[in-house]
């Protein structure tokens, strides 16, 4: 009787292990821990307050359809946006951004270029240079600043640091503070808004070499933009950009050039504020070139939507990346035109 038993106990398992495997499916749901903050911790987390947040949200939501994570459940826009915005903000590894937003470091890593590339997709709604009646409008806000006339923007070049690029030529993209960065060239109106940013430069690229080759260069060049941008010395003087005397002579010289500082301490400030909203401009992007290009664009479209909408600015730190200098031969008819600014509005 007792081998009897056993030998049905024996068919049983065999039966048992014969059986096809089901996998279990996993119903993971996530469970949203900012339901618990309140409006500041929020804003801290995300670097917009919640009604901000939600535009963003509104502004992506068709452009970010829903992945399925190597965990094997979706990740809703929302959260995508987070996650992205929390990587803006820390400045952090990935797997440790991942961590935060409950989310597997490749799944964030195709977030973050996703999202970014959805945000950069809109720079021509939000990144734009005054023309016309704007443009006038534009002079008369930055000749309230100083007395400084015709100015429509203000240029400077900003450092970003990135991870080392694996790539043979890699050092043309350490700075002369001995980093590897990429130079990102910005021109700020009087409102504190990127009216343009070119983020493809290495590092050691000089600020007027970018300034030649950009697309703004060359419409003021063609007579298709009027109006002044105002550069420091790393810039030559041109008939559109304004730079400052190296050796002024004279107290109208002086007081032009106090009127250009004040003037053009507008895109000092614009980074300032930029990169304090973003910090992950400030303590370096960990990424791959391709994407930490992507990133620096779409965080200048955010900072002109905070701007926008209105978002409290986080209290910029003061920028210290100081001028690029170098010898640069100024244009004649540029000096004829700074030499006829100073009689016209500063003897």
């Amino acid at each position: 009787m007792g081998d009897y038993i056993r030998r049905v106990q024996n068919i049983e398992r065999l039966q048992i292990a014969a059986r096809p495997r089901v996998p279990r499916i996993r119903h993971t749901i996530y469970v949203d821990p900012d339901v618990r903050r309140n409006d500041e911790q929020f804003r801290k987390r995300y670097r917009f307050v919640r009604e901000g947040f939600r535009q963003i949200l509104d502004m992506l939501r068709d452009d970010l359809p829903e992945p399925i994570d190597n965990r094997g459940y979706p990740i809703p826009p929302e959260i995508q946006v987070k996650a992205a915005l929390r990587f803006y903000a820390t400045g952090n590894f990935q797997i440790v951004a991942g961590d935060l937003t409950d989310i597997s470091q490749p799944s964030l890593s195709i977030i973050v270029v996703k999202v970014s590339n959805a945000i950069a997709r809109k720079r021509q709604q939000f990144i734009r240079i005054s023309e016309q009646e704007a443009a006038r409008a534009m002079q008369r806000k930055f000749k309230d600043i100083a007395g400084f006339p015709y100015v429509i923007g203000c240029v400077d070049g900003v450092h970003v640091q990135i991870q080392p690029p694996p790539v043979e030529n890699k050092e043309i993209y350490r700075c002369r503070k001995s980093f590897m960065s990429l130079n990102v060239q910005g021109i700020c109106d009087a409102d504190l808004r990127f009216i343009n940013v070119v983020a493809r430069w290495p590092g050691s690229t000089h600020d007027s070499r970018v300034f030649d080759n950009s697309l703004i260069c060359n419409r003021f060049e063609n007579n298709e933009l009027s109006g002044l941008l105002l550069g420091d010395k790393g810039y030559p003087c041109r008939p559109f950009l304004m730079t400052p005397f190296r050796n002024p002579v004279g107290q109208a010289e002086i007081r032009y050039n106090q009127a250009h500082v004040r003037t053009r301490s507008r895109v000092e400030r614009t980074f300032g504020i930029w990169k304090k909203r973003f910090p992950c401009l400030k303590f370096g992007i960990r990424c791959k070139i391709s994407t930490a290009m992507k990133i620096i664009v779409a965080t200048a479209v955010l900072h002109n939507f905070a701007r926008d909408i209105g978002d409290p600015d986080f209290e910029p730190d003061e920028d210290d990346d100081g001028e690029d200098e170098l010898q640069l031969n100024d244009d004649a008819l540029g000096n004829a035109v700074r030499q006829t600014i100073v009689q016209q509005y500063f003897l």
